[in-house]
């Protein structure tokens, strides 16, 4: 590996030649986001979310006590605020969409501060329904800042962790808590028999992660007033245990955030944690071999990447697709000697530099920001959060000339928003990953479409996704510039092959919500029928085995396949609330 990255380090030079330099441009009030947080308590979450699954992100910003949440529905690169969707009206502080049960929607879970968290599940149509207490979540009025979505059990359904500060302080120890979903509408505590309390600490945000490669979600807890950051290492029997002395992450300091990313390309997850004007940390993961956990090493002074200011969310980002991580920072004093906000720009060989990339009026106090891609260009854009008077920002990036993918994931037997899956992208010599999440950074979340820089790459040689499950789906021979949907199994004719250890059955075909959708004749050389009720859909797609979309059209029950090469290939039919239905067949 180290030899690749000393070839890409050569390669990344000469892709800056030719490749025009990053320039991010504020637009907030010109694409239609008007949003004001008006607080004395710190701290506004935002969501990069496409809620409604038109294939746009969109956005969801929280707001304090006695005012609605804020939805943006994006139009197309512009945005248009649209009613409440919920009746929630308390000081909200994380906005995470998550498809909590599977059923091909996305629900909303609001953390909050001083009231009670809520889960709404939607109908199908936008239309929620409050089921906190059906749901046995918490019941509690508390001070909830983070919150985080994984299956950290690998059954296939989404679990729930967040970040606690008793209300008020010195009732009882602060925590955090998770609460295992049962699949049946309903969630079990399990913060005591799991060790994933760390107590006694003041926890701000915590983030899911795979920090020793084993396929089991981790958890970093990023705690404030130097009561030292904790590293959960999940032992893959429902329990965890705390190895942030053992690994060097257990850094004493004010810490904000959790950021995620593998910035020097090696294969091993780095982390990014937020502080005062003490300086930030960069956990460099050393990687290990034969099963062993990695150890870290603190390298925020050495790569250029510290700060020193008051800051709070953080979320690495592949700015110019140059297929190296790249990092953008929210600080919260302006008008001081100390930074507002920093863009550093990765140079490959392990340091970052401040570059001029626009940000002309990133001089506010900020604190959550998340990342995504609002006018479908390819290149990511950032969405920020600030405190009154300062509106927020939305920072669009003027695109240059490298390549990129995008993927997107859905999960068949894992959890249906594929949270906790690796990608891993080979183009020549090179070398990315991703991991997939539900709330990272401080109270953010980000697109669910991952973004990957190639660079200079005409072609993808792979694209490798490892499922929850352990399902291994392997998409080869792909076009740069492209958005590749991928589902578990696709590549695999179907089949799902579940680790041993896992009390998941394997597959061979797809599971109910793909029941309803017969196709035939199958096989077929020159149409596809449809056995379905047309008034119940309203589009339709053919993809292949690497996911790339072949037809996307209005719905129709006999579609003509005369054009296509023979082969296996997926047909999709969409549903007016936002559900699909998905049969294999075969072109002969």
């Amino acid at each position: 590996m180290k030899k690749l990255i000393s070839f890409s380090v050569v390669m990344h030079f000469l892709l800056s030649l030719i490749t025009a330099q990053t320039y991010f441009e504020e637009v907030a009030s010109q694409k239609g986001i008007n949003h004001l947080f008006n607080s004395t308590i710190p701290g506004i979450g935002v969501s990069f979310c496409d809620f409604n699954q038109d294939g746009l992100d969109d956005l969801t910003m929280a707001t304090a006590n006695g005012e609605f949440l804020k939805f943006y529905v994006n139009q197309g690169g512009t945005f248009e605020e649209i009613e409440p969707l919920v009746e929630h009206q308390e000081h909200a502080k994380a906005v995470l969409w998550v498809d909590y049960d599977n059923d091909g929607d996305k629900d909303l879970y609001v953390s909050s501060f001083g009231s009670l968290d809520h889960l709404y599940q939607n109908q199908g149509d936008l239309t929620f329904v409050d089921v906190t207490f059906s749901a046995t979540l918490s019941y509690d009025y508390q001070r909830t800042f983070g919150a985080a979505w994984a299956d950290y059990d690998r059954d296939g359904l989404l679990d729930l962790y967040y970040s606690e500060r008793k209300f008020p302080l010195g009732v009882a120890p602060n925590e955090n808590r998770l609460f295992r979903n049962k699949g049946n509408g309903t969630f079990e505590e399990m913060t005591n028999e799991s060790g994933a309390r760390d107590p006694g600490k003041t926890p701000f945000c915590a983030g899911f992660h795979d920090f020793n490669n084993d396929k089991w979600p981790d958890i970093y807890i990023a705690n404030d007033k130097a009561t030292i950051n904790a590293m959960l290492r999940n032992n893959g029997d429902g329990t965890f245990t705390d190895v942030g002395e053992a690994t060097n992450s257990n850094a004493a300091i004010h810490a904000m955030c959790v950021a995620v990313g593998d910035y020097d390309n090696d294969g091993w997850q780095d982390i990014y944690s937020t502080n005062i004007e003490f300086g930030n940390i960069l956990l460099h993961n050393l990687g290990a071999e034969n099963g062993e956990d990695p150890v870290f090493e603190e390298v925020a002074d050495a790569t250029g990447t510290a700060f020193y200011g008051i800051s709070w969310g953080a979320n690495f980002l592949d700015a110019n697709n140059d297929g190296w991580l790249d990092l953008y920072v929210s600080g919260s004093t302006p008008g001081t000697e100390f930074p507002t906000a920093a863009y550093y720009e990765n140079q490959v060989d392990g340091t970052f530099i401040e570059p001029d990339a626009g940000f002309e009026g990133d001089t506010v106090r900020s604190y959550s920001n998340a990342i995504g891609d609002f006018n479908n260009d390819g290149y990511p854009d950032i969405i920020v959060t600030n405190e009154a008077p300062y509106k927020a920002q939305l920072w669009e990036n003027g695109g240059g000339t490298a390549n990129w993918i995008k993927v997107k994931l859905e999960g068949v037997l894992s959890n249906r928003d594929a949270i906790g899956s690796r990608i891993e992208v080979y183009a020549g010599e090179d070398y990315y990953q991703r991991f997939t999440h539900c709330g990272i950074g401080f109270l953010g979340q980000n697109s669910s479409t991952e973004i990957i820089g190639i660079g200079d790459h005409a072609i993808v040689d792979s694209i490798v996704v490892t499922w929850p499950t352990g399902h291994i789906d392997k998409l080869t021979g792909l076009s740069p510039n492209t958005l590749y949907e991928v589902l578990e199994g696709s590549t695999t004719f179907g089949n799902i092959y579940v680790d041993p250890e896992l009390g998941i059955m394997s597959s061979t075909s797809q599971p109910t919500r793909t029941e309803l959708l017969e196709l035939y004749p199958n096989p077929t050389n020159e149409i596809v029928q449809l056995k379905v009720e047309a008034i119940n859909y309203n589009r339709c797609q053919i993809i292949d085995l690497n996911g790339k979309i072949l037809i996307d059209q209005d719905f129709s029950a006999q579609v003509s396949v005369q054009h296509l090469p023979k082969g296996i290939y997926f047909f999709i039919v969409f549903a007016k609330n936002g559900q699909r239905r998905i049969a294999k067949f075969e072109k002969i």
